[in-house]
């Protein structure tokens, strides 16, 4: 069988094609990579250390959510990653006494504070607002210099490295689609009773939220279009036992800005989408399918509808699936020869005829042995092989 690039082997695993083996993303994508929620639950410093690297950075932790954005490259080598990431700059962040913060820029003034472990949007400042005139009174809509400094670099980050590294290029930015924003916003229960009470409302605040996602593109995928090959978006709409919302209401309040956005994506790169949706998106699926949808993310194996062998049957078709390795029982909880079973089970169902990306089905907890991803690691590349054995 030939040699495949990274590069090379993600695209033919995305055209269902069987490469040499299956692509691997350790922290290829905001979603695919592990937790560091300090001082506690220090997951990643945990594990440069059981790999005994004594040098690396210092773990650049997101504004929320806690994931590592600078994972050390010895790792993703090791593991075998074949992506890389492109994120947009960071956002202006103000620390008060108290340790909460607010996030400027396209971040539209959010508020974050540690609750836990982890650190987490709270006090939503649009709340209250109910009035459709006062959307354009919100003081903090991202201002033309924002959408400049987000991608300030990124051309010449992204051209270098296409033109020297072989990885398969991944333009990574939470703010691709409205709804996530809308909720860190309002809040999750004014998403939802906007739709149904206050629809004027809520078409106009998603028209808002979909102008910045249009800018943010504008920017950020005119800038880095031709040199990526994947465009990574987000927008939660699982649970762990269904759609946050009936799929009918997903049609008629959701899924007209989803297509929107992608179809401008699309205005300026060739590059595969792929889409990010925590939980149970099950009934979803041909719409998403449908709207341009090429890769599938986490595919959480615990969520209802959504075990491996029911996706590859019904879906494998028309999409590529990345993720997939337990990380709510399986990885907290296994021996590391149980993760080896799992990682090898995982792949027997996805990876056949291509279109399987392996990886966590989520960001790693911190309550995850090192030893434990390691393990799934090493089983990926070992069990990976194609043909499939």
């Amino acid at each position: 069988m030939q040699d495949y690039t990274p590069r090379e082997r993600v695209l033919a695993a995305i055209e269902h094609r069987e490469p040499d083996r299956i692509p691997i993303s350790f922290a290829g994508t905001a979603s695919t990579g592990v937790l560091e929620c300090p001082p506690d639950g220090k997951n990643y410093t945990r594990l440069c250390e059981h790999l005994d690297l004594q040098d690396y950075e210092e773990p650049d932790i997101g504004y929320a959510f806690n994931y590592v954005g600078n994972v050390d490259e010895r790792i993703l080598q090791k593991f075998g990653s074949d992506l890389r990431r492109i994120d947009v700059n960071p956002p202006e962040t103000h620390v008060e006494p108290d340790g909460t913060k607010t996030v400027y820029g396209i971040r539209c003034g959010l508020r974050v504070k540690r609750m836990g472990l982890y650190e987490d949007i709270f006090a939503f400042p649009l709340r209250n607002t109910t009035r459709i005139k006062d959307i354009e009174k919100y003081p903090f809509w991202p201002t033309v210099d924002d959408f400049n400094e987000l991608i300030e670099g990124k051309r010449e980050e992204a051209k270098n490295l296409r033109e020297h590294t072989s990885y398969a290029l991944v333009a990574d930015s939470y703010v691709a689609f409205p709804f996530l924003m809308y909720s860190l916003l309002t809040g999750y229960e004014k998403w939802f009773m906007d739709m149904k009470l206050n629809p004027k409302f809520y078409f106009a605040l998603c028209d808002k939220l979909l102008e910045i996602g249009f800018n943010v593109v504008d920017k950020y995928i005119g800038a880095v279009g031709n040199y990526v090959d994947i465009v990574a978006t987000y927008d939660d709409m699982g649970t762990q036992d269904g759609l946050l919302c009936s799929p009918k209401d997903y049609v008629e309040f959701i899924k007209p800005y989803e297509k929107q956005m992608i179809e401008h994506i699309k205005k300026y790169t060739n590059a595969k989408i792929y889409r990010h949706s925590c939980g149970s998106v099950y009934d979803i699926i041909p719409d998403l399918i449908e709207i341009g949808v090429e890769i599938l993310n986490p595919v959480q194996p615990m969520a209802k509808n959504m075990e491996p062998w029911r996706l590859k049957k019904e879906f494998g078709k028309d999409l590529t699936f990345c993720g997939g390795i337990d990380i709510q029982e399986l990885l907290p909880g296994g021996t590391t020869e149980e993760v080896k079973v799992g990682t090898k089970k995982t792949i027997e169902t996805y990876a056949p005829g291509g279109g399987y990306i392996l990886g966590p089905s989520h960001n790693i907890e911190p309550d995850t042995p090192p030893e434990n991803i390691v393990a799934m690691y090493e089983a990926a590349q070992e069990y990976g092989t194609y043909p499939l054995l």
